[in-house]
C-alpha cells in the first residue's frame, strides 16, 4: 500500500524530455549563464524572478526543477531556449517528474544523463548529472560523438548541471563524484559544470574541489553569504575549463527559492 506514495525511480534509459525553440544554431564566444535551484518552483514570485533571470541568459541550469507541473509552460512554449531535462523520479499519484534542467539558445549536439548509484535515505530518491554539448561560434566542427564520451577538441563545449547526493555517508557521495569525475575525463575540450553539489560540510567540499581540479576546472569566485539553512556552508557552484571568465555574482536579494541565483559571464578565447 505505501509503495503507492513513495517516488518512483524514472529509467535513465528513457529519452529525455526535450522543451522549447531555440533560435541558434551555437552558442558564443560570449557565453551568458545562469545556475539555480529552483525549489520546485513553488515559491510566490518564482515566475517572475525566472522570465527576469533568463531574459538575457544563453545557459541556463537548473537543479530540482519539475515537469508534469504548472511551470511547464515557461519551458515548452519558450522561444529562447531548448530545455533537456535529466529526471531523478515521478510522484506516483500527480505523475509530477523532479530532476535537473538545463536550457540553452541552441541546440544541443548531444545528450546523456546518469542517475546517482545511491539513493536517499527514506525517499529512496537518486539525484542526477546532465551532460550537453553545444557547439561554439567561430570554431568550426568538432570531431566529439557523444556528450558522455566526445572529445570535443577545443570546439564544442560540455556542460555538466549536477545535484549531487545529499542525506549519505561519505562512501556513497565520493561515488556520486567519481561518476563525475568519469563524465569530465572523456572531455578535452571547453567545459562548465555547475549545480547544487550539497557540500555541507569540509570533507564533502574537499573531494569536490579535487575530483574537479584533477580535471583542469577552477571554481568561479563568489561574494555570498552563508545560509543557516545550508549549516553555513555554500552547496552551489560554478567550475570551468578552457573560458575565460568576465565576471560571476550571487544574487542574495533573489528570495523565490532558499538558494540564490548565481550570473556569470564566460568568453571562449579561441573564437575566430
Amino acid at each position: 500500500m505505501i509503495e503507492r506514495f513513495l517516488p518512483e525511480r524514472v529509467d535513465v534509459t528513457d529519452a529525455l524530455p526535450v522543451l522549447g525553440h531555440p533560435p541558434q544554431t551555437s552558442l558564443g564566444p560570449v557565453v551568458r549563464v545562469l545556475v539555480w535551484n529552483i525549489l520546485k518552483a513553488r515559491r510566490t514570485g518564482f515566475v517572475a524572478d525566472f522570465e527576469a533571470l533568463t531574459r538575457d541568459r544563453d545557459l541556463v541550469l537548473l537543479q530540482e526543477s519539475v515537469l508534469n507541473a504548472p511551470s511547464d509552460r515557461l519551458f515548452a512554449d519558450s522561444r529562447r531556449f531548448q530545455w533537456i531535462m535529466g529526471r531523478s523520479f515521478r510522484e506516483p499519484r500527480s505523475g509530477r517528474e523532479h530532476g535537473v534542467k538545463t536550457g540553452a539558445v541552441c541546440p544541443a549536439i548531444e545528450v546523456a544523463c546518469w542517475q546517482s548509484r545511491h539513493a536517499e535515505p527514506l525517499s529512496n530518491t537518486r539525484k542526477s548529472l546532465l551532460a550537453t554539448r553545444y557547439r561554439i561560434a567561430g570554431t568550426g566542427t568538432g570531431t566529439g560523438t557523444d556528450a558522455g564520451a566526445g572529445s570535443g577538441e577545443g570546439t564544442e563545449l560540455l556542460v555538466l548541471n549536477m545535484h549531487a547526493i545529499n542525506f549519505v555517508a561519505a562512501p556513497k557521495y565520493l561515488s556520486h563524484l567519481a561518476q563525475l569525475g568519469r563524465a569530465m575525463a572523456v572531455h578535452r575540450g571547453p567545459l562548465i559544470l555547475a549545480g547544487d553539489f550539497n557540500t555541507w560540510n569540509e570533507r564533502r567540499r574537499s573531494s569536490l574541489i579535487d575530483v574537479t581540479r584533477e580535471a583542469g576546472l577552477q571554481q568561479a569566485p563568489l561574494d555570498r553569504r552563508a545560509r543557516v539553512a545550508h549549516l553555513a556552508r555554500h552547496l552551489d557552484h560554478l567550475l570551468y575549463r578552457g573560458l575565460r571568465l568576465r565576471s560571476a555574482i550571487s544574487l542574495e536579494h533573489i528570495d523565490s527559492s532558499d538558494h540564490a541565483p548565481i550570473e556569470a559571464t564566460f568568453e571562449y578565447p579561441g573564437s575566430g
